[in-house]
């Protein structure tokens, strides 16, 4: 059996899914979170953070879990204010344009 004594863990969601889904189609919500998850799963292999999981609108992420320990939370944290910056970068989703 492995163990860390000290790890980060990253939990995140999207403010306001539950109205924005609402004005979408499946189809709709699956190209925003698509979009947003394949930037956010970029920036998890750029500053060496492991994606754990996603479920729906869920993103969660460890670092340290590896064995170096030596900067996680900088890792994390840098790597959240990424996710931060990339998501305004995210279109706004139009339900009444299938193009975005």
């Amino acid at each position: 059996q492995e163990s860390r004594e000290v790890v980060t863990i990253f939990f995140s969601d999207i403010v306001g899914f539950t109205a924005v889904s609402s004005q979408l189609d499946a189809h709709g919500v699956a190209r925003m979170l698509d979009r947003l998850y394949t930037k956010f799963d970029q920036l998890s292999d750029t500053h060496q953070v492991f994606k754990v999981e996603t479920i729906g609108d869920a993103y969660m992420a460890v670092a340290g879990h590896d064995g170096r320990d030596d900067d996680h939370a900088r890792r994390m944290t840098n790597m959240a204010l990424d996710m931060i910056a990339a998501s305004k970068r995210i279109p706004n989703p139009d339900p009444s344009s299938p193009s975005k």
